[in-house]
């Protein structure tokens, strides 16, 4: 009777110390789950704060230039000459790029802290703080500029000129991505030949239509039945039929189709070379 209750104080201490181990276990997880999550905060951050000193940092230049701006416009009534005059338009042109690259920056650190998991409070603190910083610094440049108006020393409008150029910019990116896009936008159909002469996209003499044998695309083309690609993310066309005839103008040697007794697959393999002919490829299939 001794020897089975030593037995069974035995198992209930085996279960009682694996049960105490899975507790030890989960609460390890736990930490480090609660560890990484700090990391990654603390990390968050860190970048936060590097870029409120990058701002605070531009505002206490401006602050500097200010100064100088003032130093070069001499007394009221006094005569500035040609030179301080340049330096002072410049001095302001470039406080007008701080600041617009502080409130670029500013968006951008209240676009993060949207998007990231936790609120901090604190930083929302700051972020307003800095934006307040920014408004009085405007504030600030236009008191600047009247008492130079008053001076009689003309400031050159640069704070549209700064925002005009960087639109220009933008819409200059725009453009090359816009021509990037079209220059690597191509156009493939895959059909029986009925399908293809039902759609007009081939002749019935099988010759392709606004392609190779006519110089224009036709009126009736029904682009519709084309499907759009970058040429430079296709790099093959499953096909799995019995027969495929490439009908548009490729290459030799920067294409081919492979399977056994079937077409299974298109490869490309030279899309510069292949789509330098046509954007447009036309697959027969039977």
């Amino acid at each position: 009777m001794k020897k089975m209750l030593w037995l069974i104080a035995g198992i209930a201490m085996f279960f009682a110390c694996n049960t105490q181990q899975k507790e030890i276990d989960g609460l390890a997880a736990k930490s480090d789950s609660l560890a990484a999550v700090n990391i990654q905060q603390g990390e968050s951050i860190i970048g936060f704060v590097a870029s409120f000193n990058e701002i605070q940092g531009t505002l206490d230049s401006i602050k500097q230039m200010e100064k100088i701006i003032t130093l070069n416009a001499g007394k009221p009534g006094s005569e500035v000459e040609q030179d301080a005059k340049d330096k002072i338009n410049q001095d302001i042109y470039a406080i007008h790029t701080m600041l617009r690259r502080n409130r670029e920056m500013v968006a951008n650190l209240k676009a993060r802290l949207k998007k990231s998991d936790g609120k901090i409070v604190e930083l929302e603190k700051m972020i307003d703080f800095m934006t307040r910083q920014i408004e009085e610094k405007d504030g600030e440049i236009v008191q600047l500029k009247d008492q130079l108006a008053q001076m009689n020393i003309k400031v050159v409008e640069l704070s549209g000129k700064v925002d005009n150029l960087a639109t220009e910019s933008q819409v200059k990116s725009q453009v090359i991505d816009e021509k990037t896009i079209a220059l690597n936008t191509a156009y493939y159909a895959i059909g029986t030949k009925k399908e293809l002469i039902d759609n007009k996209v081939i002749t019935r003499a099988g010759g392709f239509i606004g392609i190779g044998k006519s110089s224009s695309m036709a009126k009736d083309f029904n682009t519709e039945y084309f499907t759009k690609i970058d040429i430079r993310n296709l790099k093959f066309i499953a096909l799995n039929v019995k027969k495929a005839t490439v009908v548009s103008t490729h290459p030799a040697g920067s294409f081919n189709i492979t399977g056994v007794k079937r077409a299974d697959t298109l490869f490309i393999s030279d899309f510069n070379r292949f789509w330098s002919a046509s954007k447009y490829l036309v697959i027969q299939v039977e």
